[in-house]
């Protein structure tokens, strides 16, 4: 063989080497978090007793899925039904240790929306907060947006929000502000500290879902065609009670198998008159977990 021809082919027989190594070890820029402790704070999305509280279950809450999609079960459970973003200081002061290794999953603003409190104030507020987790070494803050408040069963009964549009409601104005604030915080930033959950698509989806009688995975979205207040949420009429202290009126949540809570709980939307079913709770933690894509695994 000539011995020219025998070099250059060595050379390329070496590109192309390097080009096939170079991208298996591409495949991923990203090094994968793995938290060692999941802690949920915010409102009744992730807290324990404001669903159908179903006995062993740890995945019927938002932070509770998210945690099961990374793989782990140290969760600490701050968040209360009916808290607020002004709410949020006590429940960071209560941490103990935060670190590298925390993930941090907010689920807040339902409530403030519900009692109009200013969108703008509420962002700015919450940034603070995510600051203060910052400071205090934790690398990994996941935020939930405010899902339309208007479409919840207790809404409807009570005509709150009647003009709401899908691009126009007290929802709507809450999570922009939200999601400016977040964005000039802390966006732009290497490595990304800070998700946003607003693209994951949840929040329109949540709107389509409950512009029908079904979707799956849910048979009853709270929804119905005939009847302008909707359907009845699986733990019963008595959490549509038009109050401003949603959560300590004791309207939140049923034990799974209790008096009057509705057998087919586990194909429904809506726990109570503002909170979501263990499914509910799955179906959106599964669009929090896909955010997480954005720089985090």
């Amino acid at each position: 063989m000539n011995l020219t021809f025998c070099r250059t082919l060595k050379a390329l027989c070496a590109l192309v080497v390097v080009g096939v190594l170079t991208a298996c070890g591409s495949s991923s820029t990203v090094d994968p978090f793995k938290p060692t402790r999941v802690i949920g704070l915010g409102d009744g999305y992730n807290d324990t007793t404001a669903t159908v509280r179903e006995t062993g279950s740890t995945t019927g809450t938002v932070v509770g899925q998210v945690a099961s999609y990374f793989g782990q079960t140290n969760i600490v459970y701050q968040a209360s039904a009916g808290a607020k973003v002004s709410d949020l200081a006590a429940q960071i002061n209560a941490l103990t240790g935060l670190n590298s290794g925390d993930l941090v999953v907010i689920a807040v603003g339902t409530f403030d929306v519900k009692e109009s409190t200013n969108a703008t104030t509420a962002a700015a507020a919450l940034v603070t907060q995510i600051q203060r987790l910052l400071d205090a070494g934790v690398t990994h803050v996941l935020v939930m947006p405010v899902l339309e408040v208007s479409r919840t069963p207790w809404a409807r009964t009570n005509s709150f929000d009647p003009t709401a549009t899908p691009t126009s409601s007290l929802t709507n104005t809450f999570n922009t502000a939200v999601n400016q604030a977040i964005s000039n915080a802390f966006g732009g930033r290497t490595p990304n500290r800070v998700i946003y959950a607003g693209s994951s698509g949840v929040a329109p989806l949540f709107l389509t879902a409950t512009s029908s009688t079904t979707y799956s995975p849910f048979t009853d979205t709270g929804y119905s065609s005939t009847v302008a207040t909707g359907t009845t949420p699986a733990c019963g009429a008595t959490t549509l009670a038009s109050n401003t202290a949603f959560a300590t009126a004791g309207v939140s949540g049923c034990d799974a198998g209790g008096v009057g809570v509705n057998t087919s709980y586990t194909t429904m939307l809506f726990a109570d008159g503002i909170h979501l079913t263990p499914v509910g709770n799955r179906w959106v933690a599964q669009y929090l977990y896909n955010a997480t894509a954005q720089g985090w695994r």
